[in-house]
């Protein structure tokens, strides 16, 4: 949990769903993994999850509301205005919550992870059309974001000028190996950050994925493993760039086995289309490749 707020804050475990200190007291009834028939099936399976789970006095509050601790939140709410203006899409809810270190967490399937969401969206009057998947989670946001992504980015930056973004292959664009699965969840460019603009026509790449760690052992991650690839070979390194964003920056740090951390990075190209390859190399045998056009 973070007690950090500035504006637009970063992600955390407390503003989405679940924080590590939440538990259930008996199990749970569920599709056992299984998708939902229906959208009513979805959410009579995620209501006692997300109830048990999360809209508790020691987790969110009883009625999801939130925890504030003086003039801010301490635990940020699962409805209404404040998360609704955080709310990025579907998969990264479920990639930071299934990051989380909580063994009742552990316990869930995916299925019940995307039950427990669709029945948060739903506490938010955020419709789904069909029941909430590994399949679609990436296309599912709503809220104050309906229908602006703000050319892939969202929830939008208040200090970014985002472009349409060139065409690159579909999202989500993952790739692993023994020890790390490399995942792109959002793919937006920016003409301007704050008071950062490229000149000549350049912009700014901005990238949120998720690495899990896939080994049996912690693993150091560090943006100084992380490059980006042109047509012409250069491998571009991430920059430090203020951006707004509720997506954290990517920072140096140790992720256990079986987690991940959810991260934004920032890089500078000499036009939008002059990307090839984002690769994350630690020298320790977390070599990974995502080949990024079509």
């Amino acid at each position: 949990m973070t007690a950090r707020t500035p504006p637009l804050v970063t992600v955390a475990l407390g503003w989405i769903l679940i924080v590590s200190s939440c538990t259930f007291s008996r199990p749970l009834r569920s599709n056992a993994g299984e998708v939902p028939a229906s959208v009513p099936d979805q959410l009579a399976s995620g209501g006692p999850i997300y109830t048990q789970t999360c809209a508790t006095s020691t987790c969110h509050g009883t009625q999801g509301e939130g925890i504030r601790s003086r003039d801010r939140f301490k635990v940020w709410p699962l409805v209404g205005d404040e998360f609704q203006s955080r709310h990025p899409n579907a998969q990264i809810v479920f990639d930071v919550i299934r990051s989380g270190g909580e063994p009742n967490l552990r316990a869930l399937t995916d299925q019940q992870i995307y039950d427990s969401i669709a029945y948060e969206l739903s506490q938010n009057q955020i419709t789904l059309d069909s029941p909430l998947t590994a399949d679609n989670a990436h296309a599912v946001f709503g809220g104050k974001m309906s229908g602006d992504s703000q050319g892939g980015l969202y929830p939008p930056s208040n200090n970014a000028v985002i472009l349409t973004p060139p065409l690159i292959r579909d999202l989500p664009i993952t790739a692993q190996n023994d020890r790390l699965r490399l995942q792109i969840d959002q793919f937006a460019v920016a003409s301007a950050i704050g008071k950062s603009k490229l000149p000549n026509g350049g912009v700014f790449l901005i990238v949120v994925f998720v690495l899990t760690d896939l080994d049996q052992t912690p693993i150091t991650v560090n943006p100084a493993h992380l490059r980006l690839s042109t047509p012409g070979g250069d491998h571009l390194q991430p920059q430090s760039i203020d951006i707004h964003a509720a997506i954290e920056q990517f920072h140096e740090q140790t992720i256990k086995p079986q987690h991940g951390t959810v991260g934004l990075v920032v890089f500078t190209l000499t036009a939008p289309d002059q990307f090839d390859q984002l690769m994350y190399d630690d020298g320790e045998g977390s070599r990974i490749t995502l080949r990024l056009k079509p």
